[in-house]
């Protein structure tokens, strides 16, 4: 529990980037998108190249999540500039790799133009003709060399100043060493992730066989969630939004259209939404205006602190607008991922279901989007959903989908509230629970001296009468990742078995009181 909870804790910065560039996303869209010109139309030039510039920056910050993704956690773990440095060069070390050896029969969507790496001409017969990118491997690949990039920086750290090398210094070393053994990685990556991609392309094949059996749908919606997690999405998404897996359309204005978003979107263009397509879409306009809301206000809820409820407030009330208007899908699973993994499993399911239920009840509302970028595009907003009150024909799915929003609300909260205070800690009643409630009791002198207690999503705050009294490190040993004074008492982090654990707490106070009396 203690290394998961650290991991949270290394990546809670660069999940904080995500969010902020969900914001510049969702500002950019919603002062561009033509979609929304039913409410108004932006024609100041400045404004509009603001919005460019919003749209630019946090598609950046996206797509290259795996990239801060690894120099924070190869900056907590070193501490070292050597460390980031090594990081970076291997990053490019092996990119590099993987754009020269990866098989060029693989679809477009496993390659990425990674930091604008890419390879136009060459003297390599194999690489010529053509333009070659980097293998995305998202996640994936930047923990692999931040791993590398960890073990050259102790490695060197130890080395002995006269060895056969000692004319180079540790720190250069270090960025040598990264940058071999990462690119002897992307070589290897090369060869095995097309496994993996062809894996994901069989899946794509087995849900396009049949697009309108529910549970295909559901396959689908899981594995774009989950692939989306670790910024591959591009691979299970582009076939069926653009390409022929997702539907054609005939049409004598536009021609023949393959994909379902640009189906939607060629229809839109016309003024005729059929409201048949939308099936990859629908589930999102739910999530984002409805489930999402209904997650982060039942973590508020289970705040037992009033001034941290008063201080943090605000942080839920943004996010609640942003999940509402521009969608925060990303940011909050890989939060949750790392944060309550039982939860982020239950999310990934219920989208799941959603996506067979809406494909059960052909109910279908699509996404208006004329780019091309999967992975920043921002489906299931409140404005786009507002924008088809005008179609008389959508009026009865829109009717459907709000039904199943209000509803997902609400079991969001209840399950939320329901993980937190019975299921994040000890499942399968292993007594794991009642040993880690007894050392916390000990390790604060116990439980006479506890004054008050309160807890959150991620950490236990407990005051005590005596606190010289408190032995950090027993605590530490039951899985706690910090443990620091506030003007509130001593914040324990606990991840999400805190509020189990405040719970088992207040139960043994209560216990005392009852055998006192």
């Amino acid at each position: 529990m203690r290394n998961w909870n650290s991991l949270y804790d290394i990546l809670s910065f660069p999940i904080g980037i995500l969010y902020f560039a969900m914001t510049l996303l969702g500002i950019g869209n919603i002062l561009t998108n033509s979609a929304f010109s039913v409410f108004f139309t932006m024609s100041n030039e400045l404004v509009i190249l603001l919005a460019e510039v919003c749209i630019r920056t946090g598609t950046f910050l996206v797509v290259n999540f795996p990239l801060f993704f690894m120099l924070r956690l190869v900056t907590r773990k070193s501490g070292s500039a050597t460390g980031i440095l090594s990081a970076f060069a291997g990053y490019i070390a092996y990119l590099t790799m993987t754009m020269c050896f990866a098989g060029s029969s693989l679809p477009s969507t496993a390659f990425s133009s990674i930091l604008g790496l890419s390879i136009t001409s060459t003297r390599a017969k194999t690489l010529a003709g053509a333009v070659h990118y980097p293998l995305q491997t998202g996640v994936i690949g930047a923990a692999i060399v931040a791993l590398i990039a960890l073990y050259n920086y102790n490695r060197t750290r130890k080395r002995s100043d006269y060895n056969l090398f000692a004319f180079i210094s540790k720190d250069t070393q270090c960025v040598i060493g990264t940058v071999i053994l990462s690119a002897a990685a992307g070589f290897a990556m090369a060869y095995a992730w097309p496994y993996a991609v062809r894996t994901i392309h069989t899946a794509v094949e087995f849900i396009s066989s049949d697009t309108t059996n529910p549970v295909n749908l559901m396959i689908y919606g899981v594995l774009d969630r989950f692939t989306s997690l670790l910024n591959i999405g591009a691979m299970i998404r582009t076939p069926f939004w653009y390409g022929s897996n997702g539907g054609t359309w005939l049409n004598m204005v536009v021609g023949s259209v393959a994909g379902d978003v640009n189906i939607w979107t060629a229809q839109a263009a016309v003024g005729g939404l059929t409201g048949m397509t939308g099936r990859f879409i629908t589930p999102y306009y739910v999530l984002n205006i409805f489930a999402v809301p209904g997650l982060l206000w039942a973590m508020y809820s289970l705040k037992t602190d009033y001034f941290e409820k008063r201080r943090t407030r605000m942080f839920y009330i943004l996010t609640s607008l942003l999940s509402i208007f521009s969608g925060t899908l990303l940011p909050l699973e890989i939060t949750l991922f790392f944060a309550a993994p039982a939860l982020f499993f239950f999310h990934l399911l219920y989208t799941g279901l959603l996506f067979g239920v809406f494909q059960a009840m052909g109910v279908y509302l699509g996404f208006n989007y004329a780019g091309g970028a999967t992975l920043t595009a921002l489906p299931g907003t409140l404005l786009e959903l507002l924008s088809y009150l005008q179609f008389t024909s959508l009026q009865k799915t829109l009717l459907m989908i709000a039904a199943a929003g209000v509803i997902s609300f609400f079991v969001y909260f209840l399950f939320t509230r329901f993980y937190y205070k019975y299921l994040a800690l000890d499942l399968f009643q292993t007594g794991r629970k009642n040993h880690i409630v007894k050392g916390v009791i000990d390790a604060v002198g116990g439980i006479d001296n506890i004054k008050l207690t309160h807890s959150s999503t991620d950490r236990l705050v407990i005051s005590l009468y005596d606190p010289t009294k408190l032995n950090a490190n027993k605590i530490r040993s039951l899985g706690s990742v910090r443990v620091y004074d506030t003007k509130a008492g001593y914040a324990i982090t606990f991840g999400a078995a805190s509020t189990m654990i405040r719970l088992g707490i207040s139960e043994c106070m209560r216990e005392s009181i009852r055998t006192t009396v």
